[in-house]
């Protein structure tokens, strides 16, 4: 049984990250284009910025809901765990030992891969966002900044929401135990080094702010 939830927490996540992947393709396809047609299709260097705009605007979406995906995994990861210990105490059984190391190798629970393939897509679009001719921004480019951070309001909210469910996993007991839910993430966290997923560690932060 315990196989077949990490089986559907695998689907699930795969699911998700195939997803990611072509959505985040289709971002940097865009941003080709743009980069290639931006001395000649377009009428105004307004227009150019409204699209750049866009563009960043999705990827401040991607991003949040990259965030909930990992918040989803490490709630999941979570529950079984408990579940386990549980299970131990009433039957004496170390059942979550074996179960719990075998768990964080999971693809569910490790992001590094779709992280790294975000971060190196975020870097054109910073690299495409580039300022007017003059360069200054026009008034019409400032106002439609303004509305892309309305827009994101919500998706920027609810990531940071996420991000304090998963420090509230993370925080660490005053006992040290192996089998502790922060002690899990620790490890994970040493894993993945920088690849993981946050709201701290992207720029994607300074798209809404």
């Amino acid at each position: 049984m315990l196989d077949e939830e990490l089986d559907k927490f695998n689907d699930f996540y795969f699911d998700k990250e195939e997803e990611f992947v072509i959505r985040l393709q289709e971002l940097k396809e865009r941003i080709e284009k743009l980069k290639a047609n931006k001395n000649g299709a377009f009428a105004s260097e307004s227009e150019f910025s409204e699209e750049m705009l866009e563009i960043r605007k999705d990827f401040v979406t991607i991003h949040g809901e990259m965030v909930l995906l990992k918040n989803y995994s490490s709630l999941n990861f979570a529950g079984l765990v408990k579940i386990l210990k549980k299970y131990d105490k009433r039957t004496g059984g170390l059942l979550s030992v074996p179960f719990t190391q075998r768990a964080l190798h999971q693809p569910f629970f490790t992001t590094e891969p779709l992280t790294s393939f975000y971060s190196h897509s975020e870097a054109e679009v910073t690299d495409s966002d580039l300022p007017g001719k003059d360069g200054t921004r026009s008034g019409s480019s400032d106002h439609r900044t303004s509305c892309v951070q309305e827009e994101t309001a919500d998706v920027y909210r609810s990531t940071l929401a996420a991000m304090k469910a998963i420090q509230g996993l993370r925080k660490a007991s005053s006992t040290y135990n192996p089998l502790s839910l922060a002690q899990f993430f620790h490890c994970q966290d040493d894993e993945n080094g920088a690849g993981t997923v946050t709201t701290a560690n992207s720029p994607s932060g300074s798209f809404t702010t």
